[in-house]
């Protein structure tokens, strides 16, 4: 499955390789491993929204997200603009329709904010959630893309999936 993004081969191969090393059944490692792989998760699905958003910033809604804006943001930005009949305001509906539209994404974005202020779930952090999470930002992704096609929204899949995980560059860099 080719990427949209540039860094999208550090991305996946960063990821592969803490999913391989989970893999092992190394339980020393297991909880750093995992972490890396849903951080890294929500890393691309968020690389893609900003692609997405470079794109497509003109056709949404006014004002389009900035690089600053959270992943929620980007993401409802990309929701209200393309695919909801009417916009959604109310914070609590928002979330629901965004998990409905991109399953997984509120595990995601939670765990994601979660690190970022220092704290590991160490209930997600495990192999089983971790592929769960890896396979659902693969999905939203999949999706935006979806959506950018179905607004002849102009994004080219350049990096092969395959191509990323087995480069040389990616293996050295990350």
């Amino acid at each position: 499955m080719p990427e949209v993004t540039p860094d999208a081969t550090l991305i996946i191969a960063t990821s592969w390789q803490a999913l391989s090393r989970a893999e092992t059944g190394d339980e020393r490692a297991s909880i750093c491993n995992c972490t890396v792989i849903i951080v890294f998760a929500a890393f691309f699905i968020e690389a893609n929204l900003n692609h997405f958003i470079d794109k497509a910033g003109a056709r949404g809604m006014r004002p389009a997200p900035t690089d600053f804006d959270g992943l929620h943001a980007k993401l409802a930005w990309v929701y209200n603009s393309f695919i909801a009949d009417n916009p959604v305001t109310s914070a609590d509906e928002l979330a629901n329709r965004l998990e409905e539209a991109f399953p997984g994404i509120q595990a995601i974005r939670t765990f994601r904010n979660g690190v970022s202020h220092g704290v590991i779930d160490r209930f997600v952090a495990n192999l089983a959630e971790a592929r769960r999470l890896r396979l659902a930002a693969k999905n939203i992704v999949d999706r935006l893309l979806a959506v950018a096609r179905q607004n002849n929204i102009d994004i080219q899949r350049g990096i092969e999936y395959e191509m990323a995980i087995h480069s040389s560059d990616a293996g050295a860099a990350a």
